[in-house]
């Protein structure tokens, strides 16, 4: 005879039953969960091994990141394999949160640097009065200097003199938002 028992459960019931709650996750978000961290490795080997010194990764995985480098980008298969094996086995989510900080100063970085870039051409092809835009920004900014670099900034770009105000210019904005 056939009891109720021998046919499967509804998805619901069964997403509603304590046992499902308490297991562990499927495989297939053990395999999402696994990429993450091969993704998050393959993100640490392109990053230069002065960045790497900003981590603390423990020495071995270190050490195989640093290998990386050195193997042809066709050869590093195995070896990214590898380094997400000793990530998963490291505390992979405290070293997310580092590469999201450094990556997070990186932008902040470029966006300081596109708006000092933006300043040297503003004064280049406005002059005295970008100067004194700046100077209204920057009320502590030596203004005979910013014009004297202006100026000498303004002219002929081919000559090295000019290359060398512009920049002498660039190092002087990028003072004054330091």
């Amino acid at each position: 005879m056939i009891s109720p028992d021998d046919f499967p459960q509804d998805d619901a019931a069964d997403e509603q039953s304590p046992r499902r709650a308490d297991s562990r996750p499927s495989r297939t978000e053990q395999t999402r969960a696994a990429k993450a961290v091969n993704k998050l490795g393959l993100q640490l080997t392109r990053l230069s091994l002065r960045d790497l010194d900003r981590f603390e990764l423990p020495e071995r995985l270190r050490e195989e990141i640093a290998l990386s480098h050195r193997l042809e980008p066709k050869s590093r298969g195995r070896q990214n394999r590898l380094i997400g094996q000793l990530l998963r086995a490291a505390d992979h989510e405290a070293i997310e949160q580092r590469l999201e900080s450094l990556n997070k100063d990186q932008r902040d970085g470029v966006r300081h640097e596109q708006v000092t870039e933006r300043w040297l051409n503003r004064l280049v092809e406005e002059g005295d009065a970008a100067v004194e835009g700046l100077i209204a920004d920057y009320p502590h900014a030596d203004r005979q200097r910013l014009r004297m670099l202006t100026r000498s900034a303004q002219q002929d770009p081919a000559a090295n003199k000019t290359k060398r105000a512009r920049r002498e210019l660039l190092r002087a904005i990028r003072a004054l938002r330091a």
